[in-house]
């Protein structure tokens, strides 16, 4: 199944990295990641983070701030969540997240040692 990006509708591109296959919009840089996909990477060998850094090679930041509300990988809607630093696209259904561009290093470090579920619902902030 072909994933559309949450910003840009772009057909996300999938990749393996460590094992784990990821979705990334080869438009505006961003990154759709199942659940559990933060944290397996945050356990990740450096050289693997660093790898997928290198595949996010997408154009600009999203200029599209018209975001989906139908999350991209189930039926579920998405929702904006607070994780650590940065305001993220959660989907309360299958748990999955879309990154921006540049928020992969604040999700890593908002999530070592805690799941996304749990720093979410520390911060208490998924809004419908």
């Amino acid at each position: 199944m072909n994933l559309t990006c949450v910003k840009c509708t772009s057909v996300l591109d999938k990749s393996h990295i460590s094992g784990i296959e990821v979705d990334l919009c080869p438009a505006c840089g961003g990154l759709w990641l199942d659940a559990g996909e933060v944290e397996r990477l945050g356990q990740s060998p450096r050289p693997a983070v660093e790898d997928l850094r290198r595949a996010l090679t997408g154009g600009q930041q999203a200029g599209i701030s018209e975001t989906q509300t139908a999350c991209p990988a189930c039926p579920g809607a998405l929702s904006q969540a607070t994780l650590g630093q940065i305001t993220i696209e959660y989907c309360n259904r299958c748990h999955g997240v879309f990154l921006d561009k540049g928020e992969l290093d604040a999700a890593l470090a908002a999530v070592k040692g805690s799941t996304v579920d749990q720093v979410i619902a520390l911060a208490g902030s998924v809004a419908r």
